[in-house]
């Protein structure tokens, strides 16, 4: 996960954030306060970034840094990447 999450990290920073502290607790709205156009272009990079399609299951709700690396993760292996 710490390759995922550090790819992550330097996307986040290159497009929203770039001097903030990030780890994987770091909360995607409280800590770096992203508005859902925020939260959608930044979607849009990883999926591109990663070439995966990221699609949430259900109830699942995504709050961290490190929640959604797993997400990108078990999005990873089920593409066979």
């Amino acid at each position: 996960m710490r390759a995922v999450f550090d790819e992550l990290a330097q996307l986040v920073r290159e497009h929203l954030r770039p001097k903030v502290q990030l780890a994987p607790d770091t909360q995607l709205v409280a800590d770096l306060a992203l508005d859902s156009i925020q939260q959608l272009d930044l979607l849009v990079a990883l999926e591109n970034h990663f070439r995966v399609a990221l699609e949430i299951d259900g109830d699942e709700e995504i709050h961290t840094l490190g929640e959604l690396a797993v997400w990108i993760e078990r999005a990873l292996t089920a593409a066979g990447a």
